[in-house]
């Protein structure tokens, strides 16, 4: 009973945003060709919701310390999860990454709501100030690191997409991968 209770007073848009997180985790699962900045919608996702968490936060100073450290172990270790899978190959004429599948985005994913998830409802069912703010705290420093894993995994991929090709990894390369449009064709 105090699980359908949680459940039903969950609100409406929680389970709209799950439903969009898991469709984009199962899409992950297979080799897509996809534009790099539809493959910022998660790692934006994360970062935005990670922060929106604090605001308004008692102690936001420290909040925001405790999400940009897990942000930063986040980056490396999505940069390390990167590395598993074979590079992405950036078609710079259709402006698209050949990704190959894998269901390490709907693990974390999964991983990442649920812990979001139950952080939430114990800060909701909790009234201790103290063990409320420990709440808090762990929940800005997983925030971080859950942004940092997709951004460092994305950041990664689109880095490794330009070696297969021979460009250098620089801010310019990764901002042109991400705004290269396809050429027109010439009939």
């Amino acid at each position: 009973m105090f699980v359908i209770t949680i459940l039903s007073h969950t609100p409406i848009w929680v389970w709209v945003l799950l439903a969009f997180l898991i469709s984009r985790g199962i899409m992950a699962l297979r080799p897509r060709e996809v534009s790099p900045s539809r493959i910022l919608i998660i790692p934006v996702v994360f970062l935005v919701w990670g922060l929106t968490g604090m605001v308004g936060a008692d102690g936001l100073a420290t909040k925001l310390a405790l999400f940009a450290g897990g942000l930063l172990v986040g980056l490396a270790g999505g940069r390390a999860l990167a590395s598993l899978l074979p590079a992405p190959r950036w078609s710079r004429a259709t402006g698209l990454l050949a990704m190959p599948g894998s269901p390490i985005a709907l693990i974390v994913i999964g991983v990442a709501f649920a812990t979001k998830y139950v952080g939430t409802v114990a800060l909701a069912l909790n009234p201790d100030v103290t063990v409320h703010a420990e709440i808090a705290s762990a929940m800005a420093a997983a925030g971080g690191l859950f942004a940092g894993l997709f951004w460092g995994r994305t950041l990664g991929q689109f880095a490794r997409a330009l070696q297969a090709e021979g460009e250098p990894v620089t801010l310019r390369g990764l901002v042109d991968l991400v705004t290269t449009r396809p050429s027109p064709s010439v009939p």
